[in-house]
């Protein structure tokens, strides 16, 4: 992944040490998030760009793509909106490879990959009238871009620049992030309405105890229970507070979720985040959380010492980063939803 003229260099040298094996090269570009990547249409675009040419005419490296990361669509929050930002995501790699395809020897030039995702923009791709009607992804555009089919939601100006890129004969591709399993983060995105993106489509939870409880002590003279899992455990990934009033809407490091003897708490609904409740993790110290009741006092779950919990982490990535291995349980195994089927060893460490 490259963003800067003065890393350029450095590819001859893996070439080199590579036994003369070029190294396949992403420019990475800037469409908003500014974390990394170069501005389309800038100077220092146009520099890494004649850079890029040059090393792969070198034999130093071959230019394999383009990539961006919209991290800022983290903070959508109505159904579907990150489906923009998936387009601007397409456009942006769009501008800056009509720069590359303009200056790059056409012969011997593989198609261009344009690689595009975070997981909201990743999970808004899924949109049912973005896929083919015979199911068979949702890059497949082929149903010929009509009209939207089925929800309200614009969807022929992604559809038609999906269909205008493949036209064109670049290779497109969506990196998932945390695609995978979900989390409390994604719910908050809205990346999907609640039909397609729900509580029940998360995949990674944590087990817990509850080490001791503290009735009375919360908001409200709510009751508060102590749990052996903390930042270590869960992680210290906060969802940004997005509401007009802050601390209203979600701003906890983990939701309890139903299960066993916890079978009657809350989940996060269709207004979630701005309406919230349940137990939820409402502060973290390096190995415990404390768990405060968020509703109504009479509608409070109890909770026993010794009983264990298990918690929707705000951000799977990090969570799982603190664990070396998965423990994997099959919920469709009706009876035996807890029985252990795999264990999944984590590729960990920095």
């Amino acid at each position: 992944m490259v963003d800067h003229a003065d890393q350029v260099p450095y590819l001859s040298t893996l070439t080199t040490r590579s036994g003369g094996n070029a190294p396949l090269v992403f420019l990475k570009v800037n469409m908003g998030s500014n974390r990394a990547g170069v501005i389309p249409d800038t100077p220092a675009a146009s520099a890494l760009i004649a850079q890029l040419l040059a090393s792969e005419a070198a034999g130093s490296s071959h230019l394999l793509g383009l990539y961006c990361h919209a991290g800022h669509s983290y903070a959508t929050r109505k159904d579907w909106e990150a489906m923009g930002i998936l387009g601007a995501e397409f456009a942006a790699l769009k501008q800056v490879a009509k720069r590359v395809q303009a200056e790059r020897p056409a012969v011997g030039a593989e198609p261009l990959v344009l690689s595009v995702g975070a997981t909201p923009t990743a999970t808004t791709i899924q949109h049912p009238d973005l896929a083919a009607a015979n199911g068979t992804g949702a890059l497949d555009t082929d149903n010929g871009g009509g009209p939207e089919l089925l929800t309200s939601v614009p969807t022929s100006h992604l559809k038609h620049l999906i269909q205008s890129l493949k036209a064109e004969g670049f290779t497109l591709e969506v990196h998932a992030g945390v695609y995978p399993t979900l989390d409390i983060q994604q719910l908050a995105a809205h990346a999907r309405d609640s039909s397609f993106l729900n509580s029940s489509m998360i995949g990674l939870s944590v087990l817990a105890d509850v080490a001791s409880l503290y009735p009375s002590r919360g908001t409200g003279g709510s009751t508060e229970a102590l749990v052996n899992a903390g930042c270590i455990a869960l992680g210290r990934e906060p969802c940004q507070d997005m509401g007009s009033v802050p601390g209203q809407h979600y701003s906890a490091w983990g939701i309890v979720m139903p299960w066993r003897d916890t079978a009657g708490t809350p989940v996060p609904g269709p207004e979630f985040p701005a309406v919230h409740g349940g137990w939820e993790v409402a502060k973290l110290s390096q190995e415990h959380g404390v768990l405060q009741w968020v509703g109504r006092a009479e509608d409070e779950v109890p909770l026993k010492v010794g009983m264990r919990v298990r918690i929707w982490p705000n951000h799977a990535c990090i969570t799982g980063a603190a664990h070396a291995w998965y423990y994997v349980v099959d919920s469709r195994n009706t009876g035996a939803e807890d029985e252990i089927v795999d264990v999944w060893p984590r590729w960990n460490g920095w």
